[in-house]
């Protein structure tokens, strides 16, 4: 895997662990006290809404990034 995949992957598990950390503090009634509890379904809405922003960017920047490699494996290709 090429090295700016992985290191892109790593910041962005960082960044989601942040925010994920901040959807927790700002909404106390939801309790993950016991291993592998899972969230409702109104939880995982309130998360899905509150992360989208974080998502929609990541998903932009895996995107450009493949075809940024795409590029470069072309032109070495063409040589």
């Amino acid at each position: 895997m090429d090295p700016r995949r992985i290191e892109l992957n790593r910041r962005h598990s960082r960044e989601m662990s942040l925010l994920f950390a901040q959807f927790v503090e700002q909404h106390p009634e939801i309790e993950f006290a016991v291993k592998d509890a899972e969230m409702t379904p109104e939880q995982d809405a309130a998360w899905t809404a509150f992360s989208d922003g974080l998502f929609a960017r990541h998903r932009a920047e895996r995107e450009a990034l493949a075809d940024e490699i795409e590029a470069e494996q072309r032109q070495l290709g063409d040589r």
